[in-house]
């Protein structure tokens, strides 16, 4: 399966385009991008990435979020300036994920796009799978309040384009 084709697109770009982005893309932005794409959403993709993109991802997320039914294909540390440099028509919306990320790199995007600024998750003394349940359960109600937004925001548009 090609993930980054999961939903429709047109000409090739998503409707909606979600980039969640935090320091070194190794855990919570992965987890909060396999939290969207399950969802699935007709029209949007979700995709990730780190300031300064870690050499692999943390080695208990894809464990973790396999046994809970999440798929991890396209899962790996990538970097932001990939997406803002070579892909920006795809992405329609960015995620902070962290307290310094929006100061780091800015609103540096090309073009319009809606930005959310969604701060540190909690302590990260919490190492392994316990982390990672961690993380997946403070991030779950965002990823879904996040999902009624982009929603409201297709809904928004399709009422704009029929008048």
């Amino acid at each position: 399966m090609n993930v980054l084709k999961q939903n429709s697109w047109r000409n090739g770009v998503p409707d909606i385009g979600v980039l969640f982005v935090c320091a070194d893309n190794a855990r919570d932005s992965l987890i909060a991008e396999a939290l969207l794409r399950d969802q699935a959403l007709p029209g949007v993709c979700a995709f990730s990435a780190g300031i300064r993109p870690a050499d692999h991802a943390d080695p208990f997320i894809l464990s973790a979020l396999t046994l809970a039914g999440l798929e991890t294909e396209g899962l790996w540390p990538k970097d932001w300036q990939s997406f803002a440099d070579h892909n920006p028509a795809v992405i329609s919306t960015v995620v902070f994920l962290g307290d310094d990320v929006e100061a780091d790199i800015g609103r540096s995007f090309p073009g319009v796009l809606d930005y959310f600024n969604w701060p540190t998750l909690g302590e990260c003394s919490m190492s392994g799978h316990h982390g990672v349940w961690r993380d997946v359960y403070a991030l779950r109600p965002r990823i879904d309040q996040l999902c009624e937004d982009l929603r409201s925001m297709q809904e928004f548009s399709l009422a704009r384009g029929s008048h």
